[in-house]
């Protein structure tokens, strides 16, 4: 049960971890999660991208875009196989992703790379490139989908499956989290920035281009990847014919952030202009899940 798996990381976060978060606006974080978690994730993962209830089809919407917008679907050239999933807030309904966003070792983590003398949780997502997914991710930032307004927030990726470039690994831009921009949130599998949003367009970036500030890691289960929200990222297609690439993403935040409405962007339920410009505080929606002890 998920009340009897370890609280704490197999190891603590270095001081070089965290200067380089705040520089780079990411960090690989090697071998810090206790296998437990990553074993309680796996049937919960499974049956969320089975659930059309819960989990976006990106392929088919990439298709449905294509069809309506006009729009370029970031592909490599291969003929589509597997499709991408994705998911959020599942642990709004689910007490095992509950358990995971809440009472595993990563509030704590992000309590330590951001500073932070409490930590909220955001969201959670379920990201899943199949075998033979040919859809890329779009550059993109998460800020520009979020809410939320200060800079102690962070993204924590967490892979279920050896990650490489083949399989679709994450793409950094290293430092564009202190350029202090919101872009254009965009549809993910397109560029094509979402109809009615507000910031500037995203620089056009590929995962396989040639930039010297992009970066990318091979990452296997037990590790995680953590970003700024501001950091400007993408990801490949899964060229893979047998390696699934599963992941679930969490959000959080801290100290200093406020609640702020972005035009354009989704709104969860709770996002009201009542709370426009409030700090963060302790919502039922965005609980408290950690603070020093």
């Amino acid at each position: 049960m998920a009340d009897t798996l370890p609280t704490a990381p197999l190891r603590a976060v270095t001081d070089d971890e965290v200067a380089t978060f705040r520089s780079d606006g990411v960090v690989l974080l090697t071998h810090i999660l206790p296998a437990a978690w990553l074993e309680h994730l796996a049937d919960p993962v499974d049956r969320t991208i089975l659930d059309r209830t819960v989990t976006a089809d990106l392929t088919e919407m990439g298709g449905a875009l294509a069809e309506g917008l006009g729009a370029e679907i970031l592909t490599d050239d291969r003929t589509r196989g597997g499709r991408f999933l994705s998911g959020v807030d599942h642990w709004l309904h689910d007490d095992d992703f509950a358990a995971f966003a809440m009472r595993s070792p990563l509030p704590g983590i992000a309590g330590a790379l951001l500073d932070a003398s409490r930590i909220h949780l955001y969201e959670d997502s379920v990201l899943v490139k199949e075998p033979g997914t040919a859809e890329e991710t779009a550059f993109h930032q998460d800020l520009s989908y979020f809410h939320l307004e200060g800079d102690r927030i962070c993204t924590m990726w967490v892979p279920l499956d050896e990650v490489t470039a083949e399989t679709g690994a994450i793409v950094y831009l290293r430092g564009s989290h202190l350029a202090g921009d919101v872009y254009r949130p965009n549809y993910f599998v397109t560029a094509e920035p979402l109809a009615g949003t507000e910031g500037i367009p995203v620089p056009d970036l590929r995962p396989d281009d040639d930039h010297p500030d992009l970066v990318s890691f091979d990452i296997h289960p037990g590790d995680i990847v953590v970003h700024h929200a501001a950091t400007l990222h993408g990801a490949g297609a899964n060229r893979s014919s047998t390696t699934r690439r599963r992941a679930v993403s969490v959000r959080y935040c801290g100290d200093g952030v406020r609640h702020r409405l972005r035009q354009g962007a989704p709104t969860k339920p709770h996002q009201t202009a009542e709370l426009d410009g409030t700090e963060v505080v302790d919502h039922p929606d965005i609980p408290l899940v950690w603070q020093p002890s």
